[in-house]
């Protein structure tokens, strides 16, 4: 049975949580740590936007400013953030080494979001699985990329009573090491506590599109605090997650702390990239 690690990283702000997904997805690359599933948070509050997403299109930088809100670019795809009340999970593997998680982004996506339902289970929240690439409404013709996460269902995400509850995006890579290709990857997604996901309308361009949103947004998504009627801290998620992704992936989720490298990296990462408006407001 595999040792996989469990990292409680506490409340950060947007720049080193965004470092320190990339810094651990960098240990699974380079086949120096096995799978890494982290819990977090984030103080202060950010937005973040989607890799190809235009900042100056997705959201009001400078009311982010004003309210003293993070933004910042995600290196995963999707669609605009509020990080506010909620629990923020990653996993990061090389999928070469830990073929179980898949081969490929819909089958790692199926099978994370198996392991995802069974802890929600856990919990006590008979979520539901959203059929993969289910038909939907269109969207406004000028909604185009700007259009909230919490706004959409995609493949294998997760809902309860038809309200949208865990969001998620993935990125895969490819690192050529002599004749052998290693594949790896990251997802990370929200798992709200509270209504962050509806106070995201307020820091969007503001026009008759956004103002439709608060609405939308309130009847299409939901919350761990609606659902179960009580507060749900990182430690009985985590708790949740260890349970729930052993029983799925036949393995042992034992609980880490991060690496002296790890650490700078991100610290460096943080600095140099996620910190930078050259990456956050790049068009």
């Amino acid at each position: 049975m595999d040792a996989w690690r469990l990292i409680l990283s506490g409340a950060n702000d947007g720049y080193f949580n965004m470092a320190l997904d990339e810094a651990l997805l960098f240990s699974c690359r380079q086949e120096l740590s096995p799978p890494v599933v982290r819990l977090y948070g984030w103080n202060p509050p950010a937005v973040s936007i989607g890799y190809s997403q235009c900042a100056l299109k997705a959201v009001d930088v400078r009311k982010c400013e004003r309210q003293g809100v993070d933004l910042v670019r995600r290196i995963t795809g999707g669609r605009a953030v509020l990080h506010h009340q909620e629990i923020t999970y990653s996993v990061c593997a090389s999928s070469s080494r830990f073929p179980e998680l898949g081969d490929d982004i819909g089958e790692t996506y199926r099978k994370l979001s198996l392991a995802l339902l069974e802890s929600l289970r856990i919990l006590g929240v008979e979520a539901d699985w959203v059929r993969p690439w289910a038909e939907t409404k269109p969207l406004p013709v000028n909604a185009g990329r700007r259009t909230p996460c919490f706004l959409t269902n995609s493949r294998y995400e997760l809902t309860v009573k038809g309200k949208k509850l865990v969001g998620s995006a993935q990125r895969r890579f490819s690192l050529r090491r002599g004749e052998e290709i290693i594949h790896s990857f990251i997802q990370h997604g929200s798992i709200p506590t509270g209504e962050s996901a509806c106070g995201l309308a307020f820091f969007l361009p503001e026009d008759d599109f956004t103002r439709q949103l608060q609405q939308s947004l309130s009847e299409k998504s939901t919350h761990l605090g609606s659902v179960l009627g009580r507060e749900v801290s990182a430690e009985e998620m985590a708790g949740a997650m260890k349970q729930g992704f052993e029983r799925c992936f036949d393995c042992r989720l034992e609980e880490s702390t991060l690496r002296q490298s790890e650490v700078q990296t991100a610290r460096d990462l943080s600095r140099r990239k996620y910190g930078s408006d050259g990456w956050n407001l790049r068009r």
